[in-house]
Order: C-alpha cells, then structure tokens, then sequence
C-alpha cells in the first residue's frame, strides 16, 4: 500500500510498507527502549530523532512501534516484538525530489 502526502517542503513523500527484518542498536534501561541506529538492505542508518512512540497488545505479547527520522534518507517505522525480541523495518518514507 502506497500513501501519498506533502512534506513540509511542499515536495511529495510516499509512504511504502516494507516488513522486512532488520538489525537495531538501541538503549533500554529495563523500562524504555530507544533505537539508536538500525541496518536495512546493508546500510546503516543513524537515527537524528525520534517522532512517535506506541504499541499493539495482543494478549502478553506486545509490539513496539517507533516513529524515526535519519537527517539523510527519511523516515521510518521501526517495530520491536517482546514476542521473539525481533526488530521489523514495517514503512518507509521516501523523499520524492
């Protein structure tokens, strides 16, 4: 599924989800867990800011989703599964300059 916004540039942004596995760097403190940087598709990415945190109980299991920015490739929803403690890349934001 592809959604189609403006940036605040003015330029278009699409939105692709993706669902693919990925690898994260992160911090966790025994109550917060914040990634840091992740490797998708063999680049790293370093993560300039974090815009949105939430997450979908199902029963005990819970999925972490986490709204992110890098400064040079856009933006991403990275998702963490307390399930099988596996981290999923689930949309990507494209730049459409």
């Amino acid at each position: 599924m592809w959604v189609y916004i403006m940036s605040p540039s003015g330029k278009p942004m699409t939105f692709e989800e993706i669902e693919e596995p990925i690898e994260v760097i992160g911090y966790f403190d025994g109550q917060t867990i914040r990634p840091l940087r992740f490797r998708w598709r063999q680049r790293a990415y370093r993560i300039a800011q974090i815009h949105g945190v939430w997450n979908h109980a199902s029963g005990r299991d819970k999925e972490y989703h986490f709204h992110v920015s890098t400064r040079d490739a856009g933006s991403f929803e990275l998702i963490y599964s307390n399930k099988n403690f596996t981290w999923k890349l689930g949309r990507a934001c494209i730049d459409g300059s």
